[in-house]
Order: structure tokens, then sequence, then C-alpha cells
């Protein structure tokens, strides 16, 4: 070999080596530098339940913080691959308080950062009622709202907060499911489509344009009507318990973690009805979405 191809082949291999290029195979063949892979959670990626019983307060309640330490035994039964939940409580020794800012917090921490395939879910377990409407988007006049608890100082987070902190925050490729076991809750989260069931079997729903369709996937379960009050009561194990929060569960754990979205409506009134509950739950989504479709957060 002549030194001019010497040195030509000579410069090549410099080449090769600074460039990590792959020249043919065998044992002396360079490799490539692969990238570490990009982590994320699929399916179920955090969970945020309030439950407040209003200790020492006139407005006190029973069965709300066992209501989601029930949604939490159920979600890590079904979905044992998220690790992120979140329960604020007025229990003595829970140092996580169900105040205002905590639970607007706890929305901002469930929200953030979600990418493609992440999904959330929020409940609620409390009182809920109306206030006045300040910005002309309600029919009615009345806000929803919730009932957040500071000490003994009641509190209000309203519907439109809810849908700015939560609703209007889920990206494209997400699902949030929100459940919120209190009365006058029917529109609480301010969704476009609200689904009805005017007959057994039958699923129509309705749009409110006033409200943008939402990027992601959300799902809203309430307690009853606008204009209803939800049940506080005792559960087959004799614990005190939501209604709502009882059906739901009792519903999920007939079908599985994967359920048509239909039957969050259909059997959830349906246990209500037959166990002598007057409330009515209803279903809302922050788009259209074919009811046959399967809701499930694993994926």
């Amino acid at each position: 070999m002549s030194s001019f191809v010497k040195d030509r082949v000579a410069k090549f291999e410099a080449t090769v080596k600074a460039t990590n290029t792959i020249v043919g195979g065998g044992a002396g063949a360079l490799k490539p530098v692969v990238a570490p892979p990009i982590t994320t959670t699929k399916g179920l990626k955090r969970v945020l339940t309030v439950g407040i019983n209003y200790i020492g307060t006139q407005y006190a309640l029973a069965g709300c913080i066992n209501d989601v330490k029930n949604i939490e035994v159920q979600l890590k039964t079904y979905f044992p691959k998220c690790k992120e939940y979140r329960s604020l409580t007025d229990e003595p020794t829970n140092p996580l308080k169900p105040s205002r800012k905590n639970i607007l917090d706890g929305i901002a921490w469930l929200v953030s950062g979600l990418k493609p395939g992440e999904n959330i879910v929020f409940h609620f377990s409390g009182h809920g009622g109306l206030i006045r409407d300040r910005n002309g988007d309600e029919v009615s006049g009345f806000d929803s709202c919730i009932y957040p608890v500071n000490g003994t100082n009641i509190e209000t987070i309203s519907d439109d907060e809810l849908r700015a902190q939560l609703a209007a925050r889920i990206p494209a490729g997400c699902k949030c499911f929100v459940i919120l076991d209190c009365c006058h809750s029917g529109s609480a989260v301010d969704l476009r489509c609200g689904w009805q069931a005017p007959q057994p079997n039958v699923l129509t729903y309705t749009e409110n344009k006033i409200y943008p369709k939402s990027a992601g996937t959300i799902f809203f379960l309430s307690g009853c009507r606008d204009d209803q009050t939800a049940a506080d009561t005792v559960g087959k194990d004799n614990r005190p318990c939501g209604a709502l929060t009882m059906a739901l569960l009792d519903t999920w754990k007939q079908y599985g973690p994967a359920i048509k979205t239909k039957y969050l409506l259909w059997d959830v009134r349906d246990y209500l009805k037959k166990n002598g509950y007057d409330q009515i739950p209803q279903l809302s989504s922050g788009a259209y979405f074919d009811p046959n479709t399967v809701f499930d957060l694993s994926c």
C-alpha cells in the first residue's frame, strides 16, 4: 500500500472514530451512542382527593373522609402503577388541610406537566352550594360551588374557578375524571356537553356553546342536579359515606376498571333509585364522545 493510500486510510479511520459512524460489522465495529429513553407514566398519573367533615362546625358531615379513603382503595386496586396521591381532609391527624388555597394548589399539582397518555382523578366529598353568578354564564343566575374549610371558616371555590384551573388545563391526549359528591353540583365544572338518560338504555346530550370544547378528555360525575341535595348516608358496611361515592364504587366494582362511559350514568342512577335516594347524578364532558366508548384510566 502506497504512503498516499495509507495516509487516506488513516484519515478515514480518524473521522469514523470522531463521529461514531458505523462502517461494516464485526467485533471491531463502533457502536452508536443511544440516548436514554424518555420515561413517562402511561395511564393514571395522579390523584387528588378532598374529604371534608367540617369537624367542629355547625355544618358537620359524617362520611366525607371515608369517601376519599374508599375511592383511594379502589383506585390503588385498579391502577397499582399510580404512585402520586394527595389527600386533603380535616381529620386531626392529616397535616394537609382542605382549605381553599390547599385545594387550588392541589389542582395545580394535579394538572402540572401532563404528557399525552397521562390521566388524573379529582374527587371531592363535602358541602356544595349556589352563589350568585358574576360573569353572566349561567342561565339560572347562580354558580355552583364547593365549600373548602380553613379551621372553622367556610370558604368557596366556584364552578368558574374549577373550569379555569382544572378543566381548561387538561392537554390533548390526557384524561381527567372529576367526581363531586356534594349538593347543587350538577354543572359544577362548567363543561360543554351535558348527558341525560330520558328513559332506560337511552342517552342524549345537549351542548352549551358558551364553553369551548376541552383539549383533553374530561368527564365529570356530579352528586345530583344543581337544584338538588346529595345524601350523607351509611353504606353496606354500616360506615358513614356519601351516596354518590357509594353508588360509583358499586358500579365500578361490577364492571372493573374499563367501563363503557354510558354506565357511569345509567348504573349509578339506577343504584341510587333502587336504594331510595332522590338525587339524580349528572354526567358532563368537555366535548362530544361516543357513549359506547370504554372509559379506562389505565390507557
